[in-house]
């Protein structure tokens, strides 16, 4: 039943949801976007347009304009694919939108950008209804815990932690369910895989998320969000046993580090960063590992998640880290990090000769012990 309530939902808004799409712009070019927007509330200055390079990428200003009574206008030719873009406001605010053709309407609060509604295109018209939902699904559960407390009275602490839990996890299943049924109708649209991505990948075992990835429309294939799907998927199946992500990334002195240079080794790649307290103090143990297994079939590469060169630099040589390094100063997004699921420093990923990912996050004597005990065998 729950079902299609939710298909219900989707249907009934579909008609109005299209409708919209086909608004043209004052230039009549079928590529070009209009935003329109409202600020309600005291704003003086400037507001900016931002590229975000991926979800929660790098941002970057591409545009700016002066905000007059409560009002502001972007236009311009609107990119291949419908991604997410900011209107960010003179104090760092940002209200989402996806940057597509179209007549687009905003309206936002001065001191709240981020719960701005974007109206007049597919995507931003299926944004919309996804935060209309989960505000509709909010309101009514308080309102129904309002009136059993009215009813029924507050009850023990413990009754009250175990209501609020309840109702905590309904709302949660109701708003993923409710997701899944936008994937499967929106199948062929941007939305799609964007919900996916920003909402989802946490909440779905890697068996749901695959078979959420084969709903959408092969049309999406080549989409920036689809790409990034699945990688995220990729990087779900990343365990022991897999075969170690191919890489090429630049060391401290210039040349090009390539993991399939080392093949016949074991390799340990040795993720860490200078302003990482965990990571200064485990180096010890590695600077061991490296210092008693150099020449013996045992290769390191550190892989640093600096920002700064400087900080980066002077830590390797504070550390006595005598291995190849290399960093790209993307921390967390960088291309070496993202392959290798990285959520955490230190960290460390074992890779045995033939190519495969032996241990994972070895740390302390186990490490020296694990590494030693393997290069043994190997003789």
């Amino acid at each position: 039943m729950k079902k299609w309530i939710i298909l219900g939902c989707c249907l009934l808004v579909a008609e109005w949801t299209f409708g919209q799409q086909n608004g043209k712009t004052a230039s009549g070019n079928a590529k070009a976007y209009e935003i329109n927007g409202g600020i309600s509330g005291e704003y003086r200055g400037k507001v900016y347009l931002v590229k975000e390079e991926r979800i929660h990428g790098p941002q970057t200003r591409i545009d700016s304009c002066e905000v007059v009574d409560g009002r502001f206008r972007f236009t311009g030719e609107a990119p291949e694919h419908s991604v997410i873009h900011f209107i960010q406001s003179a104090d760092g605010q940002l209200a989402p939108i996806f940057l597509e053709p179209g007549n687009i309407r905003m309206r936002m609060r001065a001191d709240y950008f981020l719960g701005a509604r974007s109206e007049g295109s597919v995507n931003n018209n299926l944004w919309n209804l996804h935060q209309l939902f989960v505000e509709y699904k909010k309101d009514s559960i308080r309102l129904a815990a309002i009136t059993d407390w009215a009813r029924f009275g507050m009850g023990t602490p413990e009754q009250q932690a175990e209501n609020f839990n309840y109702r905590t996890r309904f709302q949660n299943e109701s708003k993923l369910e409710m997701e899944k049924g936008m994937v499967k109708y929106y199948k062929e649209l941007a939305f799609a895989p964007f919900i996916l991505l920003f909402e989802m990948t946490g909440e779905l075992s890697l068996d749901e998320l695959k078979a959420l990835r084969g709903q959408l429309d092969t049309c999406l294939n080549n989409h920036p969000y689809t790409k990034e799907l699945d990688e995220v998927i990729a990087n779900k199946e990343f365990k022991v046993g897999c075969e170690a992500p191919a890489f090429v990334i630049r060391s401290m002195n210039g040349e090009e580090i390539e993991l399939k240079n080392y093949a016949g080794k074991y390799v340990l790649l040795d993720f860490w960063a200078s302003w990482c307290g965990p990571c200064r103090r485990e180096m010890p143990n590695v600077v061991k590992l490296y210092k008693e297994c150099k020449g013996k079939g045992l290769e390191i590469i550190g892989i640093s998640l600096d920002k700064k060169e400087a900080d980066w630099k002077k830590a390797v040589k504070d550390l006595g880290m005598t291995w190849p390094q290399a960093c790209d100063f993307l921390v967390w997004e960088g291309p070496v990090a993202r392959k290798y699921n990285l959520s955490a420093v230190p960290y460390t990923v074992l890779i045995n000769p033939e190519g495969k990912v032996e241990a994972l996050n070895l740390r302390g004597q186990q490490l020296v012990d694990t590494v030693k005990s393997l290069l043994k065998k190997k003789k």
